[in-house]
Order: C-alpha cells, then sequence, then structure tokens
C-alpha cells in the first residue's frame, strides 16, 4: 500500500491521490455503493490535504485551521476525527506506536509550552512551539462547537476542555477525554496504527480518587469504558490499514511489577468486561500475564476469549521482560512495556520505534540456494544449513540496506510525549527517543523448518529422492506429483512438534538471522529486531513459489508461531515454543496462534485455566486464540448476511468475518478443519 501511495504521488494531484485513498477506505468501511457516492459528493466540496512543501508543524496548523468538529450527542465523549482531511507526504510517516498517555493527562498546553520555552533557539523548538500553538487553537474550536451543541452536560465537557490548556486532568471521566482528544490529533495527522497503553494502570489514581468521593463506582467506569471503546471502534473503516479492522488500536492491561507483585485492579476487570458485553472486534485488549496473577483474572479473560472476539491477546511478563532487560533496556522500562500496536514490546514514552517495517521472509533464501547452488555437492544437512546460512546473512543484510533508505516524515505531535526529545532538541523521525530502536516481523519461518526436515528425512536419511529431483518438482509447482506433495506436508517431525531436533532447528535457523543483526544498525544508530510473528503470512507468499514443505505457488505460508499438523495437542505447542529462543535481536513478537471451538472451552473451562497458568510457567512469549469452529465459519462463507456480527482473530486484531477477503476466510476454514483433525484442503469440503 505504501508502495503504490509513493508511485501515485510521483504521477498525480496529492489532493487528488488521497481522496481516491479514502473513497477506496470508505467503500471498504460501507461496502455500499450508494453510502460511497454520498461520501465522494461530500468529498468534492470538503475535501482538503495540505501542501507538503511548507513544514510538518506548518502543515499541521493549516490542518487544524480547515478541521471540521462534530459533536457527537450520544456518547459520553467528544471526538471529533475528521474524514475529509488529512495529511499528505512523499516521506513516510512513524506509525505502529503508542503514545504515553500518562503524560497527557497530566500535563497541560500551558506545562508543555513551559518545556519547549526553556529549550535552546533551535529548529526543534520552533517546530514544537508551533504545534503547541495549532493545538491550542483547535482545543477553542471544540470548546465553541460544543457550546453550540445540544448536549446537556456541555458545561462539564467545556470544563474538560479548558483544563487541557492549564491543568492536568482531575476525574477519571476527565482523563479518557483526554486521552481521546489526542487519540483524535494523531489520527487526524496520518499516525495510523495507534495504541493506547496501559489505561488500567494510569486512569487508576483518579478512579480512585472519583470512587473515595462517590462520584464513580465500578458499575459506572464500566459504562464509561464501553463509551469510550465506542467512539474508538466508530470509525474503524477510516482507521484500518491493509485489512478491515486493522487499526493498531490496543489496550495493555495487567503487568508483572520491579517488587515482585501483579499489578491488577478494578479497571482492568472492568476492560475486559467492557470488551467482552460490547462484543466489538476494536479496539482491543491485551492483557500482560504472570505467574502471580490472580486465577479469577485469568477465568475473566479465558470468559472473554471464549466469546470469539479474539482477545485479549496473553504476554507472558515472565519471558519478555527478563528479554527487554537482556537486550539492554532499563529495568524500570522493562517493567512498563507496552506494545506497537499489536503485540510487538515497546518501552512506553521512551520510544516510538517504528516495529513492523517490513517483513522477513526465511523461504525466501532456502529457495534462492536450491536454484543457485550445484545440490549434487549438498550430501548432508549440515552442509544444507551452511549454505542456507549465507544466503540468509546476505538477504538480511540486503534487507536492512534497503529499510536504512527509507524517510521518514517527522513528528513533532509525536514528539511532545516522548523522553529525549527535548534533551537532544531532534525530532522522534531523527532519532530524538531514548530508545530509538525498530523492528522487522519474519513469516515462513515453519515452512522453512519443514522444508529442511523433509530433505534431511527424504533426501539424506531415507535416499528417496536427491536434492536435485526433489527441487526440480518444487520449481515445477508439484504439477504431476500431488503424492510428493502430501509426503512433503504430513511427515511427523515439522514445526510445532516438541522434538529437540526441530526446536534445535529453528533455534539455529534463527540464531543465523540474531548473529547479522547484532553487527547491524538502524539509521538512528539504534537496534534491528526480529519476531517469529507478522500479519504477512498471505501478501508475502501470493508471489513466492513453491517450497519443500510441500507448498505450492502463492499458498499461505504458516500462520505466527502454529503448525500445520492436524489435532496437535495445545500441550505440544507450547513446549515447542516456550523452547524457542527468544534473546538477542529477536523479541519483536513471537505469537503462538491456536485454533479452538467454543465447546471446548466450555467443557474444559477449569482444565483450560490450569492449562494457561501451566502454559506461563513453561515460557510462552505471547498467545492469541482464535475461537470458532469450521462448520461457523463455512456458514458464514456461504451465508454472509446470517453471520454479519461473526468474528475472528487475523493478525495482531480482530475482524468481522464477511469484511475479510476470500483467500483470508478459506485460509481460517482449513485451519479450523485441521485443528479438528478434518480434511485440510477446503477446496475439498
Amino acid at each position: 500500500m505504501e508502495l503504490i501511495k509513493k508511485i501515485l504521488l510521483k504521477v498525480a494531484s496529492k489532493k487528488i491521490i488521497v481522496f481516491l485513498y479514502l473513497l477506496y477506505k470508505y467503500y471498504r468501511g460501507s461496502k455500499s455503493i450508494v453510502k460511497t457516492a454520498i461520501f465522494s459528493a461530500k468529498a468534492i466540496f470538503k475535501f482538503y490535504a495540505p501542501s507538503t512543501k511548507i513544514p510538518r508543524e506548518e502543515q499541521i496548523q493549516k490542518l487544524f485551521q480547515k478541521v471540521k468538529i462534530k459533536i457527537n450527542e450520544e456518547e459520553n465523549f467528544v471526538y471529533s476525527l475528521d474524514e475529509y482531511k488529512t495529511l499528505v507526504t512523499e516521506k513516510i510517516e512513524i506509525n505502529n506506536t503508542t503514545i504515553d498517555n500518562g503524560k497527557v493527562i497530566n500535563t497541560s498546553i500551558k506545562d508543555l509550552k513551559q518545556e519547549i520555552d526553556q529549550l535552546e533557539e533551535s529548529e526543534f523548538k520552533r517546530s514544537q512551539q508551533i504545534t503547541i500553538c495549532a493545538i491550542e487553537e483547535l482545543i477553542d474550536k471544540e470548546i465553541k462547537a460544543i457550546k453550540k451543541s445540544k448536549r446537556n452536560d456541555k458545561e462539564k465537557l467545556v470544563t474538560y476542555f479548558e483544563n487541557m490548556k492549564t491543568q492536568k486532568a482531575t476525574t477519571f471521566e476527565e482523563a479518557m477525554q483526554r486521552i481521546l482528544f489526542y487519540n483524535q490529533l494523531l489520527w487526524q495527522t496520518n499516525h495510523t496504527l495507534l495504541g493506547l497503553g496501559r489505561l488500567d494502570k494510569i486512569l487508576n489514581e483518579l478512579y480512585e480518587q472519583d470512587k473515595s468521593e462517590g462520584i464513580i463506582d465500578k458499575e459506572k467506569a464500566k459504562e464509561q469504558i464501553k463509551s469510550f471503546m465506542r467512539i474508538l471502534h466508530e470509525k474503524y473503516w477510516l482507521k484500518s490499514s491493509v485489512l478491515m479492522g486493522d487499526t493498531g488500536q490496543i489496550i495493555i492491561l495487567g503487568g508483572q511489577q520491579p517488587n515482585g507483585k501483579y499489578f491488577s485492579n478494578d479497571l482492568t476487570s472492568c476492560f475486559i468486561e467492557a470488551i467482552k458485553e460490547l462484543k466489538l472486534p476494536d479496539p482491543k485488549v491485551l492483557l500482560r500475564v504472570s505467574n502471580k496473577m490472580p486465577r479469577e483474572l485469568m477465568e475473566l479473560a479465558l470468559k472473554c476469549i471464549k466469546t470469539g472476539i479474539g482477545c485479549p491477546l496473553l504476554s507472558n511478563d515472565e519471558v519478555i521482560i527478563p528479554t527487554l532487560m537482556k537486550a539492554g533496556y532499563q529495568e524500570e522500562d522493562a517493567y512498563n512495556y507496552v506494545t506497537s500496536a499489536c503485540w510487538e514490546p515497546l518501552i512506553l514514552g521512551k520510544s516510538v520505534a517504528p516495529n513492523n517495517i517490513d517483513s522477513l521472509v526465511w523461504i525466501e533464501p532456502l529457495n534462492h540456494m536450491l536454484d543457485t547452488e550445484n545440490l549434487e555437492e549438498i550430501k548432508n544437512t549440515e552442509q544444507l544449513l551452511e549454505k542456507y546460512k549465507s544466503y540468509l546473512q546476505k538477504y538480511i543484510k540486503d534487507f536492512v540496506t534497503n529499510i536504512n533508505q527509507i524517510q521518514w516524515e517527522k513528528a513533532p505531535l509525536l514528539s511532545l510525549f516522548v523522553d529525549g526529545t527535548k534533551e537532544t532538541l531532534k525530532d522522534v523521525a531523527e532519532g530524538g527517543a531514548i530508545y530509538h530502536d525498530c523492528g522487522l516481523t519474519t513469516v515462513s519461518l515453519s515452512n522453512t523448518v519443514n522444508a529442511i526436515c523433509n530433505i534431511q528425512k527424504l533426501v539424506f536419511e531415507e535416499k528417496k529422492y536427491t536434492l536435485s529431483e526433489l527441487n526440480q518438482m518444487r520449481k515445477e509447482n508439484f504439477e504431476g506429483n500431488q503424492k510428493v506433495v502430501e509426503e512433503l506436508k504430513k511427515q511427523p517431525i515439522r514445526f510445532g512438534v516438541d522434538d529437540t531436533s526441530v526446536i534445535e532447528l529453528t533455534n539455529t535457523i534463527t540464531g543465523y538471522a540474531n548473529e547479522v543483526l547484532e553487527k547491524e544498525k538502524n539509521i538512528w544508530g539504534g537496534k534491528i529486531k526480529i519476531g517469529y510473528s507478522a500479519p504477512t503470512y498471505i501478501i508475502k507468499s501470493q508471489n513466492c513459489p513453491a517450497s519443500l514443505d510441500g507448498r505450492k505457488n502463492g499458498e499461505p505460508f504458516g500462520t505466527h508461531i502454529s503448525t500445520d499438523k492436524a489435532s496437535t495437542a495445545y500441550t505440544e505447542l507450547i513446549q515447542f515454543a516456550s523452547k524457542l529462543e527468544y534473546d538477542g535481536h529477536r523479541f519483536n513478537g513471537n505469537v503462538i496462534d491456536f485454533m479452538i471451538t467454543p465447546s471446548f472451552i466450555e467443557e474444559h473451562f477449569d482444565k483450560m485455566v490450569d492449562f494457561l497458568m501451566l502454559s506461563i510457567s513453561l515460557g510462552f512469549f505471547q498467545m492469541q486464540m482464535n475461537v470458532t469452529s469450521s462448520e461457523i465459519l463455512i456458514k458464514a462463507k456461504a451465508n454472509p448476511k446470517e453471520y454479519q456480527d461473526l468474528i475472528v482473530r487475523v493478525w495482531g486484531f480482530s475482524a468481522y468475518f464477511n469484511d475479510l477477503p476470500e483467500n483470508y476466510q478459506n485460509l481460517l476454514i482449513e485451519r479450523a478443519l485441521r485443528n479438528e483433525g478434518k480434511s485440510y484442503e477446503y477446496s475439498k469440503v
């Protein structure tokens, strides 16, 4: 999508391109030609995109002057994201990040001005001053619009917005309104895939204060949270990235503390209960889990997961925090981690790391090696791995060179709330944050491991085929060799199986990548991280030739950390994942992905809770579950109108099944069939 936008920007008017881009998003969200036509007619008169020739902070100022304020009279809060106004640039925006909303609710415009006024004269200081003034002007516009509205609570809302200029938030409700306002500004300025941070932690002090004063109780707080979530979900068609629902709006809950205790409170359960009752795919929730967490909180999480909405995703502090500290992050920062948008660990308030820049494809250098080398000279797996290592290392070095060519657009709004920028007098896009690492995701690790396992078994051990014969069949997309495809797919020793040789092979391959990345830096001098989970297991596979795991041309890669072996026990996959190595640079999101039926959870609920609690100790990194059945998915595809509210887990987000492209629907059906021990070829169903 970014590449297409860059090409179009070279050949057409900026305003036309942004208009077409928004038009595409609107149609994808409405699925209605009539609604899209109405949107288009309005856009002709209202659409605006500022010039890219002026500095970013001035673009923001002009944009905010043009933004139209709409006051929703049905929800608790005001949220005025104007779909007709956006920024456009030839450079790449920093997105897939989370700002420190704790600083948002405890810092006023007055405070920010004082901080900036004390800085040395510089381009950065000027940029920040203009940005702050633009925000203040927009606050005044919001206040005028609220006063003109028919809301019964307009005086209270005016106070909330006036306070933004002069003091920190004073109530729980006011704090959530302030978070929504700044969230709106960041989306308006094209910072997409925007997370929300540790809301149960940063809102707790005001919640407890209001509760002690009789202003609020847990039930009222939950109702306000529901309103907060409904507002964030309202324009998910506009916020969605590659697929509908892919908004990055993740709320982080719970977490291990440096004192050894587990943090959770009323708000932790309120947020989980709220999303469970709303049954919305977005925003999504991530629960940080540990050995010290209360069992009842895991029970609540599983009840939420059982609804099929795909969250909370579980993130294991027992593994992640020590990994972050070993990677060089300060202890207090590691304990306060959030995730970028889906699952990539991020240091809150001290980093805006672009953690999903692109995806490495493990199978590409293996296929390249098989097509290039004299295969008759490769006599065993050790020699095969040495050849693959050299190709993989070159592939990664070239990849790093390419991502270091990216030109990042300045981000003065983000820079307001990130530590380090004021000390360095640098925008976050110039490396001004305390931590300026970046991250890559990866796909096809399971396909690569399975391919090498197949070569070892069928070529070097059983000598059933020569490597040249097997590779020739692969190059011909296995035409006329369907029995060989089945043989490759059904080997018992493969990725996801708790087998020492497979685990060692997987760690060896990722270790090769880690060796390269230990010596590489990004353009800001920071780390380049990788993870074993990625949203591109279909996108990246579409132009990838067949591979020796039995995958044919263009077929999807394996999904995250999962297995294609039918009916693999959940305990076995956990054992496998817990023995993978995540240290060095290998901690940029590593998600076990289960398919599980609602009836299985219902019938084994207590045992499932036991399993999850035990799994934390075993040492998985992160985990998510797709709770559905092949029967439901097949019916939903055949009769979409009857299943309009069916939600499924896709990448690190959930979405309505009907909103997904057919290839994603088919993959979910095939995975569900495989999980249930049925034929996994959907085309044969």
